[in-house]
């Protein structure tokens, strides 16, 4: 390519421009299906390569150490003895995530917040890859879904828990509730 070449291929590329709303989110939603497709080929090639091996449960482990760690991220800018439900659903929402997931904030109190996600591109990429919704429900439930949990894990005041979700192929979204611990 010559110089020209790449010099158009950025220009056309937009780079250097701000992003509409509409091309901020598809670009967020294409990252996190890209992280769960990825996520599903590192799973589907341990059960092949070593079946000896519980996939899910490598699987469902690195979800749990990637919830600590963001988890202690949001220990660090809160601390964590401060942290009751309210800080804990803001100190894991975002404009990506509230655009991406079509997130609603139900409730945010001292004592309870909900916050409902709508839409999924966890569950939108596994529906892509061909996966049965028994094995979508299985893969965020089992695995993914340990994240969520995890990121509360360092905060002692609150419990987290999801009566719904979106995997679960009911029709409802997922219906992150966080509670202050009694």
């Amino acid at each position: 390519m010559s110089k020209q070449e790449i010099k158009n291929f950025i220009d056309n590329s937009r780079v250097n421009e701000p992003a509409t709303v509409e091309e901020f989110k598809d670009a967020v939603k294409s990252a996190y299906k890209d992280r769960t497709r990825q996520v599903y080929f590192i799973w589907k090639k341990l059960k092949e390569l070593y079946p000896e091996v519980d996939a899910n449960r490598v699987i469902r482990e690195a979800s749990w150490d990637f919830g600590i760690f963001q988890g202690e991220q949001i220990a660090a800018k809160y601390g964590a003895e401060n942290i009751g439900p309210k800080e804990a659903l803001l100190g894991q929402t975002s404009r990506g995530g509230l655009l991406v997931f079509e997130q609603e904030i139900l409730e945010l109190d001292d004592d309870k917040a909900v916050k409902m996600f709508n839409c999924c591109p966890h569950v939108e990429a596994l529906t892509e890859l061909g996966l049965s919704k028994a094995e979508i429900k299985m893969f965020c439930r089992d695995m993914l879904g340990h994240c969520d949990y995890a990121i509360c894990h360092p905060f002692p005041n609150v419990e987290i828990d999801f009566p719904t979700t979106i995997a679960d192929g009911e029709g409802k979204g997922c219906a992150m509730t966080i509670t202050r611990k009694k």
